[in-house]
């Protein structure tokens, strides 16, 4: 479950060293934005976050960020307040652009409980030296309670389809992620008792939550979060994707396995410096995609959940991939301005540890208990190894190489993330 405070630190630009010489900027006003919404609006970015009133952060470059006000001068809304009397704040909003207005949707609750709503706020501009911006409430859009429902109705996600239909996912623990169709005019469900499709699950003891939809050639994804995200360097919360040709599912693993089965593919997990990386928006630009999401940073995690934007690359098989972060990298990533890949690579799945493999000269990969081949074409390098399972096979791993070809990423055959950096 969210936190329902949200605290800003004064903007401040930090020199640390690590990994010998490389050196980076730590932004301080990244530190403590948890379930941000990023949306670029004019030249910059706009990204909305847990807390009271909902905080507001913008950027003219994605790495720097400063604090701009709130939506609500309010903590939490009169109506919500009285809907939710425990509630201290506001949670996870969402925001999008649709026939001209801003639509904000946000969630409020209280740590472990059900009863929860969801609402919907509305302004013309996102620029707030514009005689226009004004953020208008319009109330409740849907809620949960015991003994009503199966849901919990927090983690809003508005998605406007092809057809000029507009959804909304939502969901947190109980029984998953849930989707209904809305009003494209008033942005709210028509009728007492609107239709809820079932997109995603896990069992009742395990969870999920903080859906996001795009949709990308012939395929909608639903990208969720796994796990917990409150237990600082101990938490295991992760964004786990799946897909399906129809907006209401069903949504599959890399390997076809169901949603609502508890199965989906990994996307991001604790690694590096990292804990409980999650609750993840996706900005689209011209230039790609990025994945916006928090996590902790085990170096300074009592300054709360970090602001973290990773490149999100699309390979050929169509299963979204993350990259390094764009503010920061702990890895000592030094320019090589030559094709020539051999040497030691450190070789990890789905984010586990990294055990050193040796690309030979001669094509072929040895260490670390592991015999394989090596090639690369084009941006890719192509990894390959005997097949375990089944002798005389061969595993084949087709991998992203990220200039400059100090790094790869992809998926194996069982849909495992891989990454390799060049030692």
């Amino acid at each position: 479950m969210r936190k329902n405070t949200c605290h800003f630190y004064s903007y401040l630009i930090l020199l640390a060293t690590v990994s010998g010489t490389f050196v980076f900027a730590q932004d301080y006003a990244l530190r403590d934005i948890p379930d941000p919404a990023i949306l670029q609006a004019g030249d910059g970015y706009v990204i909305f976050t847990t807390g009271a009133g909902i905080p507001i952060c913008r950027s003219d470059d994605l790495v720097h960020w400063q604090k701009s006000g709130r939506v609500f001068a309010k903590k939490v809304p009169d109506w919500a307040k009285e809907k939710v009397p425990d509630t201290h704040g506001i949670w996870a909003p969402d925001i999008a652009l649709y026939n001209g207005w801003y639509r904000l949707y946000y969630a409020v609750s209280s740590l472990g409980s059900q009863r929860s709503c969801i609402g919907l706020a509305l302004n013309r501009t996102l620029d707030p030296n514009h005689p226009d911006y004004e953020w208008v409430d319009r109330g409740l859009v849907i809620e949960s309670n015991t003994g009503t429902c199966d849901y919990n109705a927090i983690d809003p996600a508005f998605f406007a389809d092809r057809d000029g239909k507009c959804w909304l996912a939502f969901g947190s623990f109980w029984s998953g992620i849930k989707l209904v169709e809305l009003n494209p005019a008033t942005g709210k469900p028509d009728g007492a008792e609107p239709k809820i499709y079932s997109l995603a699950r896990r069992p009742v003891e395990q969870a999920i939550e903080a859906p996001f939809m795009v949709y990308r050639d012939g395929f909608y994804y639903l990208f969720v979060s796994y796990d917990h995200t409150m237990n600082g360097l101990d938490s295991n919360y992760k964004v786990m994707v799946g897909r399906a040709e129809k907006i209401t599912g069903p949504y599959l693993d890399y390997t076809g396995r169901p949603m609502t089965e508890g199965y989906a593919s990994l996307v991001l997990a604790n690694h590096d410096n990292w804990r409980g990386p999650g609750h993840n928006s996706i900005l689209r630009t011209d230039k790609g995609d990025y994945l916006v999401h928090h996590t902790w940073d085990t170096r300074d995690v009592k300054l709360g959940r970090a602001l973290q934007i990773r490149p999100l690359y699309w390979p050929a098989d169509g299963w979204p991939l993350a990259g390094e972060p764009v503010t920061e990298s702990p890895k000592k990533l030094e320019p090589m301005w030559t094709e020539d890949l051999s040497g030691v690579w450190l070789h990890s799945v789905d984010y586990g540890p990294e055990y050193p493999l040796t690309f030979g000269t001669d094509g072929n990969i040895t260490g670390s208990g592991v015999t394989g081949k090596w090639q690369k074409l084009g941006e890719q390098v192509i990894l390959q190894f005997p097949d375990a399972k089944e002798p005389g096979k061969v595993w084949e791993d087709r991998c992203l190489l990220l200039s400059p070809y100090g790094f790869y990423i992809g998926r194996n055959q069982n849909g495992n993330v891989i990454r390799g950096y060049k030692e």
